[in-house]
């Protein structure tokens, strides 16, 4: 049994608090119906790391979120195979990059089947430093996994990316991690072999070759086993390094504008393109 860590409960007593519904109704969702759509402007609050926490009845397969752009790009930081069933909710924490998105284009929650009741925007967490790809509460136990739209990291100039830190709440680091594309045998691109053990996280360095497998990959699949351990969540997965080239913000230059192509966020300042770090393109 899945069990909830002092940290998520305290976030969730806070959230109670803090949270705003921005759509109450009955509305089915399936493909042939469609999808919930929800307005840019419902956005206008919204920070990295608040979540979104839909509440579902009658649920037989997915949930996906999707930015309502030209594409209905997946919204940065969203996961493939977020099975719900039956009556409950989901949830899903913001990135920089997701909240960028949502206040420009809106969101449509959508699905194979399932009737939506209510959405809330909650205040939840701290980001960590770096560019956090995906933040949440998962579940790791017997060779669960973690599949990750690639939406969360495309844009971003991995050659000032150092490591990939993948945050838990283990307190350990005897448990497996594998981080996949795809599950054929060429698709393994690191495991915690790999790794070393920080303050709460499992650090995967980059090489070049790294870098290049990760930024290329349709999707990452993240992989855990906990061993003889107890099951555990994950919390944060962030690319970190040394991201220098910053736009400036001196006055004497035009006022920077902000953009999305393919789904992401682009800025543009002096015609020149920077990604969500303010790396150039």
């Amino acid at each position: 049994m899945k069990k909830i860590s002092l940290i998520a409960l305290f976030a969730a007593l806070v959230m109670s608090v803090n949270a705003t519904d921005i759509w109450t109704g009955s509305k089915h969702v399936s493909w042939s119906e469609g999808g919930l759509q929800i307005a840019a402007d419902q956005f206008a609050a919204a920070q990295p790391g608040n979540l979104i926490k839909v509440h579902f009845t009658g649920a037989t397969d997915g949930i996906e979120f999707k930015v309502m752009n030209e594409h209905f790009d997946h919204l940065a930081g969203s996961r493939e195979a977020a099975w719900i069933d039956g009556d409950g909710a989901f949830e899903q924490f913001l990135t920089q990059t997701a909240v960028d998105s949502l206040k420009a284009y809106g969101l449509e929650i959508i699905g194979a089947n399932f009737t939506c009741t209510k959405v809330e925007l909650l205040e939840s967490k701290t980001l960590k430093d770096g560019f956090t790809v995906w933040t949440g509460f998962f579940w790791a136990d017997n060779w669960t996994t973690l599949e990750l739209y690639y939406n969360g990291y495309a844009g971003v100039d991995f050659s000032n990316a150092t490591a990939l830190r993948i945050y838990s709440e283990a307190n350990r680091s005897d448990f497996v991690i594998n981080i996949k594309e795809n599950w054929e045998a060429e698709g393994q691109i690191a495991d915690q072999t790999a790794m070393t053990p920080g303050e709460g996280y499992m650090e995967l360095p980059l090489t070049d070759e790294l870098r290049n497998r990760l930024a290329n990959a349709g999707h990452w699949m993240i992989q855990f086993n906990k061993e003889g351990g107890a099951p555990f969540n994950v919390t944060d997965i962030v690319l970190v390094g040394d991201f220098s080239t910053a736009i400036s913000n001196t006055a004497v230059e035009s006022e920077a504008v902000k953009c999305f192509e393919n789904g992401q966020l682009v800025i543009i300042k002096n015609g020149v393109k920077y990604n969500a770090l303010g790396a150039q393109l």
